[in-house]
C-alpha cells in the first residue's frame, strides 16, 4: 500500500460514507495517504490485494458483514504489526470487559479532526 517512501498510510473503514469521507479528508489534508473501505471484509480484501502493510487502520465497530471488532481480531492474529483505532461510543475498558482485544486507540463518535490526528500519530509513532 505504500506508494512512496516516507509517507504514512491509513485505511479508514466505515459503512457510513459521510464519516468515512470526513476522516479521509482530515487525514489527506495532513499529508497521509488514505485508502477507504466500507466494511471489514473490504478492508481485509484491500490489505491482501495490495500485498503491503498499512501504517494504521481506523475502523468503525458496527458494520455489516465483518464488524470492526472482528477486523481487529483478524488483524491481531494475522497482521499484529498493524495498529487499529476503533471508532465507537465505548471506551477501551468496556471493550476489554467484553473480551475484545485492546485496540491501539478508541475514538468516541463524533470526534473533532484534532482527536483523529492525535490518535493516528500516537499509533504510528511506535513503528517509526
Amino acid at each position: 500500500m505504500r506508494e512512496s517512501q516516507g509517507r504514512d498510510y491509513v485505511l479508514v473503514v466505515d459503512d457510513e460514507p459521510a464519516v468515512r469521507r470526513f476522516a479521509a479528508r482530515v487525514l489527506e489534508e495532513e499529508g497521509y495517504g488514505v485508502h477507504e473501505a466500507r466494511d471489514g471484509v473490504e478492508a481485509l480484501d484491500l490489505i491482501r490485494a495490495q500485498g503491503a502493510l498499512m501504517d494504521v487502520v481506523v475502523s468503525d465497530i458496527v458494520m455489516p458483514r465483518l464488524t470492526g471488532v472482528e477486523l481487529l481480531q483478524t488483524l491481531a492474529a494475522n497482521n499484529p504489526e498493524i495498529p487499529v483505532i476503533l471508532m465507537s461510543g465505548y471506551g477501551t475498558a468496556q471493550l476489554a470487559e467484553q473480551g475484545i482485544a485492546t485496540p491501539c486507540g478508541v475514538l468516541a463518535k463524533p470526534f473533532p479532526p484534532e482527536r483523529l490526528l492525535e490518535e493516528v500519530r500516537r499509533c504510528i509513532r511506535p513503528r517509526a
